[in-house]
């Protein structure tokens, strides 16, 4: 029996024609696709060529920090130093720059603008494997506090002149007595210092300013602030002068007071009497081992004005002024010997009042000399042998 064998005729379809349309988008398609993979192998790039740097932004680093007050502020900078990476960090440097010419960093104020910029070497950057971020930022001041204005005023406030004695020898001490710790930090020095003063001289004062103290507590001078300032002397009594300034009525009070100094007791003139008797040539004698030696009946005779010369003014030792009044007395001992001498009984420093009146102190008078030699006498109230002072016999 007979097989028949068939065969499977397998047709294939009709080609279609292709749009424009479809061929637009099969072109899109492949762009699609293009840049898809052209953006993987550029991230591959990315991560391949940069993993390897660490970032680092200078600016997240670096900190502003203002100091002062308002016009006279400063910005200083401080960048944190990233462990392990030192070497770049020593080469990092931040700029300051204001707005301004005008304006220099150590005089800013509030609203003031500053700008920061960065450099660094780039070489060391790039061997340590750092990816640097430094742009350039600005810093607007604000909050500097308002500065304590001082004038000249205030500044020597706290000074005083202290005066002690009679013109024209006033002694001058100063004081700071404020109650400011800053202006406690102000050095005051008087300028060209005189041992002495005169009724309407000047004491000069020079303020040193410590400056850190200032700033650092918002303190400033005023414009214009002198940094001087002059005190008057002034003084309501003197020393006079000139003899026609002592009152007859007050010479005759001290010719009366003179004559208390030489006592009325034995022994009075112990001080003198061995001397004196020794120079007349007249024996003395001493009852129970002692001198009693005594003044009697002393008078009047002469008084001198003595005034120091300007050029001696001051000196350590010497007094403006004197009266020497001299008086005629008789010593005598115990057993009735006696023998006559001159004596000077002196009053110094004669004060002329501000009413006008003249006065002197009488406690301080001083019996200075007895001799029997006239002409020792008349050297001392003349003050021969002392050229500091001019003397005047009183003729009244």
């Amino acid at each position: 029996m007979a097989v028949l064998e068939t065969k499977r005729v397998i047709q294939q379809p009709k080609r279609r024609r292709m749009t424009k349309r479809m061929r637009t988008f099969q072109t899109c398609a492949r762009i699609a696709v293009l840049v898809s993979i052209v953006f993987v192998v550029g991230i591959l790039i990315y991560t391949i060529g940069f993993s390897k740097y660490t970032s680092v932004d200078l600016t997240e680093l670096t900190e502003a920090n203002l100091s002062g007050y308002n016009g006279h502020g400063t910005l200083e900078t401080t960048t944190t130093v990233m462990p392990g990476y030192e070497q770049f960090f020593e080469t990092v440097k931040v700029e300051v720059a204001t707005d301004e010419e005008a304006t220099d960093n150590g005089a800013l104020s509030n609203g003031d603008v500053v700008e920061l910029s960065y450099t660094y070497d780039k070489k060391v950057a790039k061997s340590l494997g750092l990816k640097i971020k430094a742009s350039d930022e600005q810093v607007t001041v604000k909050d500097l506090p308002l500065a304590t204005v001082i004038d000249q005023d205030k500044l020597f406030a706290g000074i005083e002149i202290i005066q002690e004695g009679v013109a024209p020898l006033i002694t001058v001490t100063m004081e700071n007595n404020t109650y400011d710790e800053v202006l406690q930090t102000v050095v005051f020095e008087m300028v060209d210092p005189k041992e002495t003063y005169d009724a309407g001289d000047v004491v000069k004062v020079r303020a040193v300013i410590d400056e850190q103290a200032f700033s650092a507590n918002a303190y400033e001078l005023a414009s214009g602030t002198g940094l001087t300032k002059e005190y008057p002397i002034t003084s309501e009594d003197r020393y006079i002068t000139s003899v026609d300034e002592l009152p007859d009525e007050l010479l005759e009070e001290m010719k009366e007071y003179g004559l208390t100094l030489f006592g009325t007791e034995p022994g009075d003139a112990n001080e003198f009497g061995l001397r004196i008797f020794m120079d007349a040539g007249i024996m003395y004698t001493t009852d129970n081992k002692q001198y009693t030696f005594r003044f009697s009946n002393p008078y009047f005779i002469s008084a001198y004005f003595t005034n120091i010369k300007d050029e001696y003014m001051g000196q350590v030792g010497t007094h403006v002024n004197d009266v020497k009044i001299v008086y005629e007395t008789n010593i005598v001992q115990s057993d009735g010997k006696s023998t006559s001498a001159e004596a000077v009984v002196i009053f110094r420093n004669i004060i002329k009042k501000a009413d006008g009146t003249v006065s002197v102190d009488f406690n301080d008078s001083q019996l200075i000399s007895v001799s029997r030699r006239d002409d020792q006498i008349k050297n001392l109230v003349r003050s021969t042998d002392d050229p500091q002072y001019d003397a005047t016999k009183i003729e009244r």
